[in-house]
């Protein structure tokens, strides 16, 4: 399990320069299919991220919560619209989004918004 999510956050560039170097082919391809997927189009970016969200916390997913939730906040995500998209995680995940998953969400959503920080409403 994550235990530092910010530690995930911030490792998570260098750990893909790493892959880089070992397969750059794979991880062009990767990140393509990433940037084309979140494109605006009819749905904006955060909307796709959100999405992103709640099927890595459906599917448990420790790496995608911490990244995605991330990501979400920087395409202009508040705190409300990550707790709103676990509740469809959650929702489609069942059971076994619980435990580890519900943790690993809840301690990034402090990380990302600390305690006391301005809150903006989502919209």
């Amino acid at each position: 399990m994550i235990s530092d999510p910010q530690k995930f956050i911030d490792g998570f560039q260098e750990a893909v320069g790493r892959f880089a170097k070992a397969d750059k082919a794979t991880l062009k391809a990767f990140t393509g299919l990433n940037e084309n997927a979140l494109q605006p189009g009819a749905i904006d970016r955060k909307t796709k991220t959100l999405m992103c969200l709640a099927v890595g916390i459906a599917h448990g997913s420790e790496y995608c919560v911490a990244a995605r939730a991330a990501q979400a906040v920087a395409a202009g995500a508040t705190r409300q619209e990550l707790l709103e998209t676990a509740s469809v995680g959650l929702l489609m995940g069942g059971s076994l989004a619980f435990g580890p998953i519900l943790t690993v969400f809840m301690d990034t959503v402090e990380v990302l918004f600390p305690e006391g920080a301005a809150q903006s409403s989502g919209g």
